[in-house]
């Protein structure tokens, strides 16, 4: 599967719009980047983003996953796929 996107401002992450997905990347010098995701390159009814469940008290002990159902991005737990 290959996302595509266009890079918008850091400024973005401060204040972002329902049913938006961006991708904040760092390169080996810490520079970050960030991505907004194009809807249509997501696949319909399949898990895209799956996160693992995690053990520790980090704030994530559940798993769960990403899917796009009828244009609108949702959070599935568990993932059925």
């Amino acid at each position: 599967m290959k996302l595509t996107g266009v890079e918008v401002p850091v400024a973005t992450l401060e204040k972002i719009e329902p049913n938006t997905v961006l991708v904040v990347i760092s390169n080996d010098k810490g520079e970050i980047r960030v991505v907004k995701v194009d809807h249509h390159s997501i696949p319909t009814g399949e898990s895209f983003l799956r996160v693992s469940p995690n053990s520790s008290d980090t704030g994530q002990p559940q798993g769960g996953c990403w899917i796009r159902i009828n244009g609108t991005v949702i959070w599935v737990d568990p993932c059925p796929y």
